[in-house]
């Protein structure tokens, strides 16, 4: 090895020496994952809304290990995002057991929607909500495709109780949901298809909205209006545009 590509260091009283090709390695081994996790571990603020029913003591007492980097303030100026935590307790038909239901929502500082996440452990709850907060993609919705699916059985023509019943308890219905939406992620232009089998996905208007991606599914999160409801529709690529 050339001379210029080594380097003397004094250790315990004696000359030892040791390659410099050695030194940028071991540098790097040691940096690089400092910052990595330096940058997953970036500590975040979060205030709880005046709607809130779930006091902060309990929200920092149930937050799993993983959110360590969560912190609860009760500054929303200082704070990153706004969360709504609300408890719902209900009882099933007869069962003198109580149910509870923990709905959570975070917002970003201009009031626009992260996550909701609902369940009925705290601890997953808020699991949900660091996950999403570590994970969270900006997803610009450009156009979209719906689809209207409408039944009419008002002109039953079954004779007696029957078509009475019919015409009676279901008449005209109408459903329309988001089939296709053409969005911007990370500069990218995408063809999300609903994945939302059940039900559908409901109708949204073009617009930024948060997102969580795993894969090749994308959750987008909003409120409706009016009711201000809480909606996460599950989205799978299906190309681009």
């Amino acid at each position: 090895m050339p001379p210029g590509d080594r380097i003397s260091i004094i250790a315990s009283g004696q000359r030892q020496r040791v390659s410099t090709l050695i030194v940028p390695k071991l540098l790097a081994c040691l940096i690089l994952p400092t910052i990595t996790l330096l940058a997953q571990d970036e500590p975040k603020r979060v205030a709880l809304t005046e709607k809130s029913n779930i006091t902060a003591a309990d929200i920092s007492k149930g937050m799993p290990k993983e959110c360590s980097y969560i912190n609860v303030t009760t500054d929303r100026n200082q704070s990153d995002y706004t969360l709504e935590a609300i408890k719902k307790t209900s009882r099933s038909g007869l069962r003198i057991e109580r149910i509870n239901e923990f709905d959570l929502t975070v917002f970003d500082r201009d009031g626009s929607t992260l996550t909701s996440v609902s369940d009925s452990s705290l601890g997953r709850t808020l699991k949900g909500v660091c996950h999403a907060i570590k994970t969270f993609v900006m997803v610009e919705i450009v156009d979209t495709q719906n689809m209207t699916l409408t039944s009419d059985t008002r002109g039953d023509a079954s004779d007696g109780l029957v078509g009475a019943v019919v015409n009676g308890t279901t008449g005209r219905r109408t459903h329309t949901d988001a089939l296709t939406i053409y969005v911007i992620v990370n500069g990218e232009h995408a063809v999300l298809d609903c994945y939302e089998r059940s039900t559908g996905c409901t109708t949204i208007a073009p617009g930024k909205y948060y997102g969580e991606r795993k894969g090749d599914g994308i959750w987008v999160s909003y409120r409706m209006p009016i009711t201000h409801e809480p909606v996460r529709n599950h989205y799978k690529l299906a190309g681009s545009w």
